[in-house]
């Protein structure tokens, strides 16, 4: 799988990018339909996009390949999936503007095809469930699975030839609101968070269907999270705390063999992402931490986003490091090496790079990338990284 990468990357270097040799590829969603009146600016959407970003620790990011398509900023930062091979990637779209201008609820997928990087294509859109939010690849990239927030609902569908053919779909109970799911590594299982009832959901993936197997508490207002690579811990963000250790955002622990939460850490108001570094080494999490959502408010710098990296050590997260970021950050990717972090932030426009030593991650400004559009989702291949 990698070949195809290792491919793609080599054609840039022919194109004049040197410094991607060595990259990774980051695909990130960038949403013009969020125009709010304290931003300054003229109060009308701009584009939509897909951006695909070569990055590692050795050489500066830079968007290589961009293509109009529905971006979003709703729920969690995991609205974006990369297959392992980097051949295509899917963008949920959980919301579209109608001819009216007004926003309304959308249930479409997109199939971005990554043949070229540089010249990033839609082959497909499908329809899932209603406000498709998150979705998921399968490491062998056969297939799929998309929340529906606005109707409770978790679909598969199958992957051949880069194209999506829905199999089979959950509904959960009502208002249960599914923001995240992540395919276990052993393709077999997956795991579904819902934000409205405090829930992590089991479900058992077979060739052509999908099956509830059973609830476990997973806070407050689960909003995203992810699974490390041995499958044996989910690594999740609620809102809300949990209920008898803590009413404040938090990152917690789940051990996928019991279901039960093993450790809770307080990080902040509105932890968003959850970035697991290859190997499990580090956990990074993007906290919106009070941080204003316009450029004009009132306590605009006075209060900031943070970057917050913890050790897991067995069924315990270890804080290592806190980093100052932007205002309303979201999304967030580790290099294959796990030495540097880019970092979204959403009333900037911009993603950052954060360099990470195992003891601090500091910025580099300069070498920031600005966006037309805020942007709300991010991936590597293989997963949100």
């Amino acid at each position: 799988m990698r070949t195809f990468r290792i491919f793609a990357l080599a054609g840039l270097v022919a194109l004049g990018t040197a410094s991607a040799a060595m990259a990774d590829l980051a695909v990130s969603g960038n949403d013009g339909k969020q125009v709010r009146a304290g931003d300054g600016l003229p109060m009308t959407p701009t584009p939509d996009s897909i951006s695909v970003i070569a990055f590692s620790s050795m050489s500066k990011p830079a968007v290589i390949g961009e293509i109009e398509a529905c971006g979003t900023l709703l729920g969690p930062p995991v609205a974006i999936a990369v297959a392992a091979d980097s051949s295509f990637a899917l963008a949920a779209c959980p919301q579209t503007l109608a001819a009216d201008g007004k926003k309304v609820a959308s249930n479409q997928v997109n199939v971005i095809g990554l043949d070229n990087p540089t010249r990033p294509a839609l082959l497909q859109t499908v329809e899932a469930g209603e406000g498709a939010t998150a979705v998921a690849i399968n490491r062998a990239g056969t297939l799929a699975l998309v929340t529906g927030v606005g109707d409770d609902t978790i679909t598969l569908f199958a992957i051949k030839d880069r194209e999506l053919t829905q199999l089979s779909q959950v509904k959960l109970d009502a208002k249960a609101e599914p923001r995240d799911v992540m395919f276990a590594p052993d393709g077999k299982t997956a795991w579904a968070l819902r934000f409205g009832d405090g829930k992590a959901t089991k479900l058992a993936v077979g060739k052509n269907t999908l099956t509830r197997v059973a609830d476990y508490d997973a806070g407050t207002q689960p909003d995203g999270g992810s699974i490390t690579a041995d499958g044996r811990y989910l690594i999740v963000n609620a809102f809300g705390g949990v209920p008898g250790r803590t009413d404040k955002g938090a990152t917690l622990m789940i051990d996928t063999r019991s279901g039960k939460i093993t450790d809770v850490q307080e990080v902040g108001a509105l932890p968003e992402s959850v970035n697991i570094a290859p190997g499990d080494k580090y956990v990074a999490i993007v906290v919106g931490n009070g941080s204003a959502t316009v450029l004009k408010a009132k306590n605009f710098n006075e209060v900031f986003g943070k970057l917050v990296i913890f050790r897991p050590v067995k069924d315990k997260l270890e804080h290592v490091t806190d980093a100052q970021l932007g205002h309303a950050c979201q999304g967030a990717v580790w290099s294959a090496d796990a030495k540097r972090i880019l970092v979204q932030c959403s009333v900037e426009r911009d993603i950052r790079t954060f360099d990470f030593d195992g003891k601090s991650a500091v910025e580099q400004p300069d070498l920031r990338l600005t966006f037309v559009s805020r942007p709300g989702a991010m991936a590597v291949s293989g997963g949100p990284r």
